[in-house]
């Protein structure tokens, strides 16, 4: 972009005090904080403002949209458009369908993706969608073993860049994102089972807001990355299996969001079929059991990636 364009861009944003300044709009894009009791009373606020034609989206990442939408007139023109940190990066857009919406809002709502260059995935309106289903529980996972095994927030994000090659480590990322922020989505998570729950040092760490410590030059033991890279496959895994199994996402739906959204070289079903069968089985089998969990059974990746296991 030119700095003439940039500057022609910038004079055509202005800021409004009222919620009725934005009657007008075409799109309304909802992102305050991620707290349903938060959404749904702006929602409320909101209604009476909407313009008749106009589409309203929520940037939750993961509520269900469906419970959002139960406080505005006309729930059809209500969709999940869910941006991904840095929004000005990150080009994937989840587009999340409710209940009520209606066909035309969401082929509205991609048209606009489309003009704006953002690559859009389509998901269904369950808590965590198709990313934050397994990159909270990754996370979460982190912090389980911070706790467990007494390894640093430096080593776990060490062997998550070595071992499963990705741009940055969770706790680097729920830096990025607020610890804060970071704990309350996964505590969104927990009505999906017990593997789902908060580990106590994510709440511990969102209550505070205090940043993660991190540096970039720890050496875990090999010891100590085995276990480590174990338990975060084993947490990308289990959520991976659930949402395959259940039709909530394709493979390739899986990967793209972790390759565009998160900077993973590999997706999660690209590490399960590099781990294999056995030693796949064996990292979703003891996280369930130490959760009482229901294990999601294995997924057949191959040929097309897209048949179910027998």
């Amino acid at each position: 972009m030119s700095a003439d364009d940039a500057q022609a861009a910038l004079a055509r944003i202005h800021g409004a005090r009222d919620l009725a300044e934005l009657g007008t709009r075409d799109l309304i894009i909802e992102a305050v904080f991620e707290d349903l009791a938060v959404k749904r009373a702006l929602f409320a606020q909101l209604a009476p403002h909407i313009a008749p034609g106009g589409i309203i989206a929520t940037n939750t990442s993961a509520l269900r949209v469906s419970d959002i939408a139960d406080v505005l007139p006309d729930p059809a023109r209500f969709l999940g458009l869910h941006y991904f940190s840095p929004a000005e990066v990150s080009p994937l857009v989840e587009v999340v369908r409710a209940a009520k919406t209606s066909a035309e809002t969401v082929a509205r709502a991609l048209a606009f993706l489309e003009q704006t260059r953002r690559v859009p995935l389509r998901c269904a309106d369950t808590p965590g969608f198709v990313v934050n289903r397994f990159f909270c529980p990754y996370y979460n996972e982190a912090a389980h073993i911070v706790q467990d095994l007494r390894a640093t927030p430096s080593e776990v994000d060490a062997v998550a860049r070595a071992r499963l090659g990705v741009a940055a480590g969770p706790f680097k990322v729920m830096n990025l994102i607020g610890p804060t922020v970071a704990a309350h989505a996964m505590e969104n998570l927990f009505p999906l089972g017990p593997f789902y729950g908060a580990c106590a040092a994510l709440v511990r760490q969102g209550e505070s807001g205090a940043a993660w410590e991190v540096s970039e030059d720890a050496a875990p033991s090999s010891e100590v990355a085995d276990v480590v890279e174990q338990r975060l496959l084993g947490a990308l895994f289990v959520p991976a299996l659930e949402l395959l199994n259940t039709g909530g996402a394709t493979p390739a739906d899986l990967d793209k969001g972790a390759q565009l959204a998160l900077r993973f070289t590999l997706g999660p079903c690209a590490l399960m079929e590099r781990a294999g069968p056995a030693a796949a089985e064996a990292a979703i089998a003891r996280l369930c059991a130490r959760d009482g969990h229901p294990q999601p059974a294995l997924f057949d990746l191959q040929p097309s990636r897209a048949g179910r296991a027998s």
